[in-house]
């Protein structure tokens, strides 16, 4: 098994005529054939939450597996044990004490957000996000990089900007940072990962 992690579902959508570049093109193509031939793949993840108006970080790590066309798991181990369980249309919290499922429909929060942009991601198919987003993509020395805003900038948006970066020769998922409308800042960074290509 290849170690690394290709992306995900995650995320975007076709930028408005004019601002499309090939270079774009290229990368939106190859993430989606890339991801079409993922039936599987796990790994570990360090989570950093920031807080800035407290100045205090708190990092959790564990686990996550992705199976194609059926959830994207993440198990913490530190500081404390629970599973994030996203589905197409739901997302389950499952803890020592209990388990919860929100739906998804009607919603508009940073899990519902998140859960949607990592679907697509996972399946190559950022540019079904729609013209509710904006996508910038650039190619760096950190390898590709996309950035999602919302289109409408209104007050109850739950995020201000979600950045993404991809292995620049494997277009594996590497790091995600999630600034959201309160404040905090959330970066994941993806490591050992293994994945099932049967293709």
């Amino acid at each position: 098994m290849k170690k690394v992690l290709f992306l995900l579902p995650v995320i975007l959508f076709i930028m408005p005529i004019g601002k499309t570049t090939a270079q774009d093109k290229d990368f939106y193509t190859q993430l989606a054939k890339i991801s079409s031939q993922i039936e599987t793949l796990s790994g570990s993840f360090t989570q950093i939450k920031e807080v800035r108006s407290l100045d205090v970080k708190i990092v959790s790590t564990g686990t996550f597996t992705y199976v194609r066309n059926r959830d994207i798991r993440f198990d913490y181990v530190t500081p404390r044990k629970m599973s994030i369980v996203v589905r197409e249309k739901e997302v389950e919290i499952i803890t020592e004490e209990k388990t919860t499922v929100y739906a998804f429909k009607g919603q508009r929060n940073i899990m519902a957000e998140m859960a949607q942009i990592m679907n697509l991601c996972m399946k190559g198919f950022l540019q079904e996000l729609g013209d509710n987003y904006e996508l910038n993509y650039i190619l760096d020395d950190k390898g590709h990089c996309v950035s999602i805003r919302n289109a409408n900038k209104k007050s109850e948006n739950s995020f201000v900007r979600i950045d993404l970066c991809f292995d620049k020769s494997k277009y594996a998922l590497e790091e995600v940072t999630v600034q959201e409308r309160s404040g905090y800042i959330t970066t994941y960074v993806f490591s050992n990962v293994n994945i099932d290509n049967p293709l």
